[in-house]
């Protein structure tokens, strides 16, 4: 693991930020979570059905990505670190796709399992002229067998040794039960690894426990019953999932909004990054980005803090792209040059913390 160092007055600066970027090819982090194929049918549209209201679509051609968590691990390995992967896909020529596709980019498959009772999750998008006409899924949603969790735990123990992040990304598609969830966890908090979560609303009471939670902005509403219009309502949300889950910290990412991070329960800390997205086409895989760097910025010493302003960036150049993407160590870098949050007069990034009359 290496030092992390701490945050001077609470500024981030782009020395800082560039040296994590250096260390990002000595971090590995290990993933769990649902493993998906998003695969995408380009075409165009020059007429309306007479069978129906709908477009014709004339496809031109097709193409395959990953998703899910597989869009995670890819994230981390474009940005230069490396990843294994704890997952399952079923038996088929979805699955194959995607682990032929993870091989290529020298992700650690050893912790997925090939099951023949369920089919590969797989996400099918119709897009034409940049805009997403329609999206079909294939995918089966249960709770793995017992036998099939218990061989997961036991190849998790063999990949968490030496990693810095524990990551789970869940997109509800069965893989993180709460059960399957809070051992994994347990695992990980045995051997000193952090554990940084990006939830769904239906299960985020899994993760009671983790160090950080990525929910975004209706995710945090929903699930703490608070609605959240006001940066009064949204501390009330961050405060009440805080309590609630025993978390040791938690960013809400707020789309256009920017995002929200709050720091050490018993002196709450709060402080707010706004948006960098210029132009947005696809929010697709945002949150995977962002879960991504700051679980790899953080295994590489940055502190949290600095983790969120580099992920802040890195997820708004990504939705910049029409569907999954990813953004590569270099051009991380020379956005984070360039990104209107830096301040050159200073060497540092824009953040607000809030003042202690709103903490109360």
């Amino acid at each position: 693991m290496i030092e992390k160092v701490p945050v001077s007055k609470d500024l981030v600066s782009l020395d800082r930020l560039l040296e994590v970027l250096s260390r990002m090819n000595n971090s590995r982090v290990v993933v769990a979570g649902d493993s998906i194929l998003d695969r995408y049918v380009w075409g165009k549209v020059s007429r309306i059905s007479p069978e129906a209201p709908v477009p014709v679509v004339n496809v031109t051609h097709e193409s395959v990505r990953l998703g899910g968590a597989c869009n995670v691990v890819h994230n981390i390995q474009k940005l230069g670190g490396s990843s294994s992967l704890l997952s399952i896909v079923g038996d088929d020529a979805n699955g194959q796709k995607l682990l032929t596709e993870m091989e290529k980019e020298n992700v650690d498959i050893s912790g997925v399992l090939s099951i023949s009772s369920r089919p590969t999750t797989t996400k099918t998008r119709v897009i034409a002229h940049s805009q997403q006409l329609l999206r079909y899924d294939e995918e089966d949603r249960g709770e793995l067998p017992e036998a099939v969790q218990e061989e997961l735990l036991s190849r998790l123990e063999k990949l968490l040794p030496g990693a810095g992040v524990f990551l789970l990304s869940d997109y509800a598609k069965g893989v993180l039960s709460p059960s399957f969830a809070q051992k994994a966890m347990a695992l990980a908090k045995d051997l000193g690894v952090p554990t940084f979560v990006d939830p769904k609303v239906a299960t985020i009471d899994s993760f009671h426990g983790a160090t950080i939670l990525t929910p975004n902005n209706l995710e945090a509403s929903q699930s703490s019953g608070c609605e959240i219009d006001s940066e009064e309502s949204l501390l009330k949300a961050a405060k009440t999932l805080i309590s609630r889950l025993n978390c040791g910290s938690l960013l809400i990412t707020r789309g256009e909004m920017g995002m929200t991070l709050f720091e050490n329960p018993d002196e709450l800390k709060v402080f707010h990054i706004p948006s960098v997205a210029q132009n947005v086409y696809d929010v697709t895989g945002a949150g995977d980005t962002v879960i991504a760097s700051m679980s790899l910025a953080f295994s590489s010493g940055a502190s949290l803090l600095e983790a969120a302003v580099l992920s802040n960036i890195a997820a708004g150049y990504v939705v910049g792209i029409v569907g999954t993407a990813a953004i590569s160590n270099g051009e991380l870098e020379g956005v984070l040059r360039q990104s209107p949050l830096f301040d050159r007069r200073t060497g540092t990034f824009v953040t607000r913390g809030y003042g202690s009359e709103i903490r109360k």
